[in-house]
């Protein structure tokens, strides 16, 4: 197999190399409701690679990113590494009108390398496919038809998505966790558009 970055012949579909010379930038914000976001890389750093995410290959490309964004994140917050795994659960964001597969399905099953359970389709985006080209105003107004599927008895949630662009998605899905009793602990983002 080829690196999808340098072309050369490697195991993985990005090298070790090119993994090693992405900026790592740990950004963080508030949403409005108080729940921190951390994301890994800046988008600009990753245009090309996402850009695969509907091609056959995404998926792959979505998890090697997946583990090594992981990786660093716990490096850096190793005591989020020790939270109690039988406590917290893992939610990824699934928008059921786009693509074949879940990006941020792929990044949560990455979260099980370091014991967390993971729940898909808990949280479901029904309506407003096309909501990234909308200013933060606009999806205020709009909002979201989320789904919730989700009866465990985990006390918190770490959230997980792929980009965060205006935080608006964020914002309502943890303000539904948080209507449903639970806690939501933080969300995780592959990476950041303002960057």
């Amino acid at each position: 197999m080829y690196c999808s970055m340098c072309g050369k012949l490697t195991w993985h579909i990005i090298c070790k190399e090119c993994l090693k010379h992405l900026e790592y930038i740990d950004s963080k914000r508030v949403l409005d409701n108080g729940v921190k976001v951390f994301s890994s890389f800046a988008f600009s750093e990753l245009k090309l690679l996402l850009a695969s995410k509907n091609n056959i290959i995404g998926s792959r490309i979505f998890k090697r990113l997946g583990v090594y964004a992981l990786s660093n994140f716990f490096e850096r917050y190793k005591d989020l590494a020790k939270l109690k795994k039988q406590e917290v659960a893992i939610l990824s964001i699934r928008n059921k009108a786009i693509g074949m597969y879940s990006h941020s399905a792929i990044l949560a099953q990455c979260f099980k390398t370091y014991g967390f359970k993971v729940f898909h389709n808990a949280l479901i985006i029904g309506n407003n496919s096309h909501f990234s080209h909308l200013t933060k105003e606009e999806r205020r107004t709009l909002g979201r038809n989320f789904s919730f599927h989700f009866k465990h008895d985990y006390l918190a949630v770490i959230l997980v998505d792929d980009i965060i662009t205006t935080g608006q998605t964020l914002l309502e899905a943890s303000d539904i966790i948080m209507q449903n009793s639970y806690t939501p602990l933080f969300a995780w983002t592959l990476c950041d558009s303002r960057y």
